[in-house]
């Protein structure tokens, strides 16, 4: 009897292993936390690139270039410097477009597919310009596609008023 008591109070004692199985329990949730959030914050700094992009793109549009350049060569190597790294081999676009209220609006719903379309100087004085530039991004670890996310499409909408 004395044998079977302390079998028992040995069992209760003996932990090892026990931190083993914890960890196999809890490492998948943890792992998966740490690759969404490295997903999230690659696509949060590549969104602010898009935005900066945006922002010198419309302004280069807004004002022109020097005579000297070019401007769809100017508006081209600003975008593919900028974005190319974010992108990762995805499709970059940037569209141009006056308003022209009563218009038909899903202008922006065609992607066109041959990339770049470049204006500078768009519309007259006081005319309504809107820039739709974006990429996609391929994701950047696995964890996404148990979502059904392959591609993630970033845009930014820029719209000015030409000085009047």
């Amino acid at each position: 009897m004395v044998g079977s008591s302390t079998s028992k109070r040995s069992l209760r004692t003996n932990q090892r292993g026990t931190t083993a199985v914890e960890f196999a329990l809890v490492a998948p949730i943890l792992f998966a936390i740490l690759f969404v959030a490295i997903e999230v914050i690659v696509m949060l700094f590549a969104d602010a690139t898009l935005e900066a992009t945006a922002n010198r793109v419309t302004r280069i549009g807004k004002i022109g270039v020097p005579e000297h350049m070019d401007c769809t060569t100017a508006v081209e190597s600003q975008v593919r410097e900028s974005l190319a790294p974010w992108a990762r081999g995805g499709r970059i676009y940037l569209d141009v477009q006056i308003y022209e209220p009563g218009a038909d609006s899903n202008w922006f719903q065609d992607i066109d597919e041959e990339g770049y379309e470049p204006i500078c100087d768009a519309g007259d004085r006081g005319e309504i310009v809107m820039y739709r530039m974006g990429f996609e991004q391929p994701r950047l670890t696995g964890i996404l596609s148990w979502l059904g996310i392959d591609l993630v499409r970033l845009e930014r909408f820029v719209m000015i008023q030409n000085e009047p």
